[in-house]
């Protein structure tokens, strides 16, 4: 009996965890910008709800890198590093606000997150409190936006039409 129903949880978790996943469309995409080259990470699900009216403040948030042999995108090991801060400022997150990841934008040296808030203060709070300890060495960039209409995603995350059509994106309506 034990083992039937510990059977049952983890393919109960496994599906479980398909669910999750499969609620988020995460899609990167490079694209050519005035000063070089650019890289951009958005999660294509807000399509269809955004906005989202209790999330207003967009924060846009990142760290200055340097590796200037690579057009100013990162090196495969600053990309580790930089994914494993993204990894640790949304787990930092968790615990302390409410937030909507959007997207990461990385350009010129620098990895910019879009995480849509419901309180400036409180987010200018927790930001700088996680740069300050988890990153204290870093030039950090904090800036928190009033967005109701979700414009830093639907016209600047979101891949526009020629991206769209240069890589065969289909998208799910």
């Amino acid at each position: 009996m034990k083992i039937i129903i510990s059977k049952i949880l983890v393919i109960g978790s496994l599906f479980y965890s398909s669910i999750v996943i499969a609620e988020d469309q995460w899609w990167s995409y490079l694209s050519a910008q005035e000063n070089g080259p650019s890289s951009t990470r958005v999660d294509l699900s807000f399509n269809n709800s955004a906005p989202l009216q209790d999330y207003v403040y967009v924060v846009v948030s990142g760290i200055t890198f340097s590796d200037k042999n690579r057009q100013g995108l990162p090196s495969p090991f600053q990309l580790d590093s930089l994914n494993t801060l993204q990894e640790d400022l949304l787990s930092f997150l968790e615990s302390k606000l409410p937030y909507k990841y959007a997207g990461t934008f990385t350009y010129q040296h620098e990895q910019l997150h879009y995480i849509y808030v419901q309180n400036k203060e409180t987010a200018q709070k927790v930001f700088k409190e996680f740069y300050l300890t988890a990153c204290k060495d870093c030039k950090s960039y904090i800036n928190v936006k009033y967005d109701p209409q979700w414009s830093g995603y639907t016209n600047f995350l979101y891949p526009s039409k020629q991206i769209i059509k240069y890589y065969g994106l289909k998208i799910n309506p």
